[in-house]
């Protein structure tokens, strides 16, 4: 690495972040029930649990040390420069703000069930995809973010067409999912909007290499 992510300020402030979680699980570790929900179904009802401990701990220390690999790996990657300045940051500071949001609905959920962040989890994610595919076109070839598959990668001008098309798809597919948020749709929407999303982008890239592109 050419840069010691170590010696950012923004770095140890995404870490403190990620370490919120800790202290808020902390503050209310002997409020919370010996089972705690972690997983949530369709309908926002809680359908997974795991032992206080693991709830209140082990979650955040993953995303911790998950925000520290996203960090390095950006660093890393030789074609770092081609990555847009906004991109990067909204990729470095999801982790934290996710895991902060994550584990409060955890941790509020098992205090008191009227409080259930998780039916904001899909509006979180439809923001989430909105802002992204704003700035998708404005990503050049790099091998950390974007659409990274064999055709985008070599060659440029597919990677920037792709990358145009997806922008468009990914603003439309936040939508749908922050519409359902706050409207009775069937969750095959939520999912099969998540499919396209993902898929679509590699197909028009695969049809572009076929045309010699």
């Amino acid at each position: 690495m050419k840069n010691n992510i170590f010696k950012t300020k923004s770095f140890w402030l995404s870490m403190a972040i990620c370490l919120l979680p800790v202290v808020l699980s902390a503050v209310f570790y002997n409020k919370m029930p010996d089972k705690v929900a972690t997983h949530f179904g369709t309908d926002f009802a809680p359908d997974g649990f795991s032992p206080k401990w693991q709830a209140a701990f082990m979650i955040p220390s993953f995303m911790l040390v998950l925000n520290i690999f996203t960090w390095a790996v950006i660093e890393a990657d030789p074609k770092k420069q081609g990555i847009n300045k906004h991109l990067k940051s909204i990729i470095r500071w999801t982790i934290p703000i996710l895991s902060l949001v994550m584990q409060s609905g955890i941790v509020m959920y098992s205090i008191n069930e009227n409080i259930n962040i998780a039916r904001f989890v899909p509006l979180i994610i439809g923001i989430l995809f909105i802002v992204i595919g704003n700035y998708l076109p404005k990503c050049k070839q790099n091998f950390t973010t974007g659409i990274k598959i064999p055709w985008t990668l070599a060659s440029e001008e597919n990677w920037n067409r792709t990358h145009r098309m997806a922008g468009k798809l990914w603003i439309a597919g936040g939508f749908v999912m922050t519409i359902y948020t706050f409207f009775e749709i069937h969750i095959a929407v939520f999912v099969g909007m998540i499919f396209i999303v993902t898929v679509v982008p590699a197909v028009y890239s695969y049809r572009l290499y076929k045309k010699g592109i």
